[in-house]
């Protein structure tokens, strides 16, 4: 999903791109680029956590795999705020503070230890580290099972901070612009939102898991802030929202 969004809306910003997949990676092995914008990797964090060779072989061998399949002026890299052992308050989720990588999930250690392999390989990088991503052709996690009747395997009460892949877009080009480079940025909207919120968006009855656990995502923004001012993360949601219902209509 946030790969084939950021190639179509980065598009009007630049003379090419080249968008990679599996089917045509190995036409482009060898190539050279301006930037390398990576969104690949293992999105399932509940997967992660019974197959953790497979998504380390998903979301960081892989990473390795471009670091030397291409080559490239700046490298670009879709983490995730999962590399926070706390990933519940802004106080805890600071660029600038180490993380504890033994307090993390398979699916955020692998994530963490993809950016020290960029941070130690690439001369000119950023690190996005990207809370819940809504785009144009979702089709998983709380917001997809809410939008489609789907069960609920969470709490309503659980709080996310999100941000659109058109937005993250936009966010790439802006840092570029500016000639941004060797930094990490957390990235979302200011503030979360509850997914009983969400259902009153929604006309149609959810299901939902009795005594589903709480998640909370909510990082510290005012780094990114400083450069590109953020929107919230609930008029993110609307703006997904209006994209979505016209593409189901």
């Amino acid at each position: 999903m946030v790969g084939g969004d950021l190639a179509r809306y980065l598009k009007p910003h630049f003379e090419e791109i080249v968008g990679i997949n599996k089917e045509n990676y190995e036409k482009y092995q060898g190539n050279s680029f301006d930037v390398v914008i990576n969104a690949n990797g293992n999105s399932n964090k509940i997967w992660a956590q019974g197959n953790i060779l497979g998504d380390f072989e998903a979301s960081t061998a892989s990473v390795y795999k471009t670091l030397l399949d291409f080559t490239f002026e700046t490298y670009i890299y879709v983490s995730s705020s999962d590399v926070y052992e706390n990933h519940s308050s802004e106080e805890f989720t600071l660029e600038k503070d180490p993380i504890n990588f033994s307090k993390l999930t398979p699916y955020g250690f692998h994530k963490f230890l993809s950016e020290c392999i960029i941070k130690n390989f690439t001369k000119s990088h950023i690190i996005l580290r990207c809370p819940m991503m809504l785009g144009t052709n979702l089709k998983k996690g709380p917001i997809y099972d809410i939008l489609n009747g789907s069960r609920l395997f969470i709490s309503k009460y659980s709080s996310f901070q999100m941000i659109t892949t058109g937005e993250l877009a936009q966010i790439i080009y802006a840092l570029l612009d500016k000639n941004i480079t060797q930094e990490v940025f957390n990235v979302g909207g200011k503030g979360t939102v509850l997914l009983s919120e969400v259902m009153k968006y929604v006309d149609k009855p959810v299901s939902i898991t009795k005594n589903g656990n709480i998640q909370i995502y909510a990082t510290d923004i005012s780094k990114l802030n400083k450069i590109y001012p953020l929107k919230t993360s609930e008029q993110y949601l609307k703006d997904f929202l209006k994209n979505y219902i016209m593409l189901k209509s």
